[in-house]
Order: structure tokens, then C-alpha cells, then sequence
């Protein structure tokens, strides 16, 4: 049985509202916004999936919230590790 479509539309929310705050956070530019928003869908997708990916179960479970909070967590993670990798430039000095 296949994820319905609004539990789907509800979890690829989740990773772009998540993405969004991330990158409101992180006081990115606007690439690093679409970037994150992105990352955000991909981690929640990920996480949502994550026991089907490690062959735990054969379709994702829809009855119980636990594949929202993997999803969270899952964009989080995603999101965060990006942002660990980022080059880290200072400002300009202006004389």
C-alpha cells in the first residue's frame, strides 16, 4: 500500500517549513534559502522512508505520527549537517 497523498503533502511540509526556518535562522542568501528548503524536503523524504530504506518494514506505517517525527528529525539532520559544511567566510574589512 502505497503513502497516501495528503499524509505525503504533510510530510514534504514538514521539510519545507523546516528548510525555511533553517535558512531564516542561518541568515543565509537566497540560495542558501532554496538550498535548505531543498534539504529540507530531502531529509524529511529520507527520514519518513527510513525504515523502508533499512528493509524494517515494506511501506511506510501511516497509522501512528512516528513517520511525521521522522521526518522532523530527519530534516533536521539533514539540514544541519549541510550547515556544518559550509565555508565559514568572514566579512570583508572596509577601511
Amino acid at each position: 500500500m502505497p503513502i497516501p497523498i495528503p499524509n505525503l503533502v504533510l510530510m514534504l511540509l514538514i521539510g519545507i517549513v523546516f528548510g525555511g526556518v533553517a535558512a531564516v535562522v542561518l541568515r543565509g542568501k537566497r540560495s542558501v534559502f532554496v538550498i535548505n528548503i531543498l534539504l529540507g524536503i530531502i531529509g524529511a523524504t529520507v527520514g519518513a522512508f527510513f525504515p523502508v530504506i533499512m528493509g524494517q518494514s515494506l511501506v511506510v506505517d501511516v497509522s501512528t505520527p512516528d513517520y511525521l517525527v521522522r521526518a522532523l528529525m530527519g530534516s533536521f539532520m539533514l539540514v544541519l549537517i549541510a550547515s556544518l559544511f559550509r565555508s565559514a567566510k568572514p566579512p570583508p574589512i572596509n577601511r
